[in-house]
């Protein structure tokens, strides 16, 4: 083989070895970005029903808020409002841009700064959701218990039930939202993985 065919035949390796090598960065940019899709829809899936039930719950408040017969019920039931409306769609808001960032530009750099900005706010809004959440419980109780029974708690003398009710829901309350807390953090984790990978 002389000099010339030799050139020539490393020159058609290497352009099939370039070749092989698109059609790998490809895969590997394919499969990350389905990873990254279906480590976020683990949270969002979640979130979205969470929101549904919160709007509904919102809606009954509302249609039935002419029950809140009295200043301290009233101001109760405007606060669950506002929960029930605000935290599930900024948490929709933060999620939803996170899902959008489009991990195929070629500035991985920028994609990293993007989703990192966005992780922190959704996980800043998370944190403060568990402690709104603390709340809310106290808040919703005179709430419904006049809108479904009639009854107004404030007008009543303390019962009993409340001594062992309120700290069980408060622990059951507090395990729950740890346990979805550090869920939410390992999809989350997994994804900017994800990115870093992308990046190096």
């Amino acid at each position: 083989m002389d000099l010339e065919e030799l050139r020539s035949a490393w020159e058609e390796m290497s352009s099939k070895l370039e070749a092989q090598k698109s059609v790998t960065d490809d895969i590997i940019l394919k499969m990350t970005k389905e990873n990254y899709k279906n480590n976020l829809n683990k949270i969002s899936r979640p979130e979205s029903y969470g929101a549904i039930i919160a709007l509904f719950g919102a809606l009954a408040i509302l249609f039935n808020f002419y029950q809140l017969d009295t200043w301290l019920l009233r101001v109760c039931g405007s606060i669950s409002l506002i929960i029930m409306i605000v935290l599930p769609l900024l948490s929709l808001i933060y999620l939803r841009r996170m899902q959008h960032i489009d991990v195929s530009e070629n500035n991985y750099k920028d994609v990293v700064q993007k989703f990192s900005k966005n992780k922190q706010r959704f996980q800043r809004l998370q944190k403060t959701s568990v402690y709104i959440g603390f709340v809310f419980m106290i808040i919703l109780i005179p709430v419904t218990s006049k809108l479904m029974n009639g009854e107004d708690i404030f007008s009543q003398p303390f019962k009993p039930f409340w001594f062992w009710f309120l700290p069980l829901a408060f622990i059951f309350y507090y395990l729950f939202s740890k346990k979805v807390l550090k869920c939410y953090t390992s999809n989350i984790n997994r994804a900017n993985r994800l990115l870093n990978d992308l990046e190096r």
